[in-house]
């Protein structure tokens, strides 16, 4: 049972802005339980196998208010969701030609920062709730949740992963036969739901903030085994 942790954002607290570099290094300070070699890991940004890439990540948050503040407009503009801050282009929806164009200059921004070796910087999940904001009507009564998702994203230009494939248990199975290790909801409550379960592959999970649990495999399981969660 992985222990609660308090919600990155916290460190955003009464602010209304994107994290800086400093303020995403202390949100992965968050009680976060991370083994590696079989040792728990204490304070990840500290870590030497980490704290590298956390670093080249905090870059590219300062890199977000060097641009707003400069007014040079490459990698920012101003959210669309009422709170009257900025954020980076890509995890706003677009409404025309230009917009898209600008999307793809921040992300090309962001990329040249890293030299293209950061395949999982933060606008890598922009995508995903940037269609939930544009689409919501898609995810039917759970079109507020989807609402909810791209503004919290979009203001606060959330560094999220995800992890989509379920452990390959038995290859000569059908995956319905083998979905007692797979990650299923035990149970939900007003405070949120439980899970329990695997996944594998969740690529940058150890430094991002929030984790996309989508289910997938190679042969449909029935509708007791779907789930798609945040965490």
């Amino acid at each position: 049972m992985t222990e609660h942790v308090k919600k990155p954002e916290a460190v955003l607290e009464g602010k209304n802005r994107p994290f800086t570099g400093e303020e995403f290094i202390k949100s992965l300070d968050d009680g976060r339980n991370i083994w590696l070699h079989g040792q728990k890991i204490g304070n990840i940004a500290e870590h030497q196998g980490f704290r590298n890439s956390v670093q080249s990540i905090a870059r590219l948050y300062d890199a977000l208010h060097e641009d707003y503040k400069s007014g040079a407009g490459v990698l920012t503009c101003e959210t669309d969701t009422g709170s009257g801050g900025f954020t980076h282009k890509f995890f706003k929806r677009n409404q025309n030609k230009e917009d898209v164009v600008g999307q793809r200059d921040a992300i090309a921004e962001w990329a040249k920062m890293t030299y293209g070796w950061m395949g999982r910087s933060p606008d890598y999940k922009a995508s995903l709730v940037n269609a939930m904001g544009a689409g919501s009507q898609f995810f039917g009564e759970m079109a507020p949740h989807a609402e909810a998702w791209y503004k919290r994203a979009q203001e606060n230009v959330l560094h999220m992963n995800h992890v989509i494939v379920n452990p390959p248990v038995d290859r000569n199975l059908p995956a319905s036969a083998c979905k007692d290790v797979f990650i299923t909801i035990d149970k939900e409550t007003d405070a949120g739901i439980y899970v329990s379960g695997a996944k594998v592959v969740a690529t940058g999970s150890a430094i991002s903030q929030y984790s996309f649990v989508g289910q997938t495999a190679a042969m449909p399981l029935d509708d007791d085994s779907m789930a798609v969660v945040f965490m």
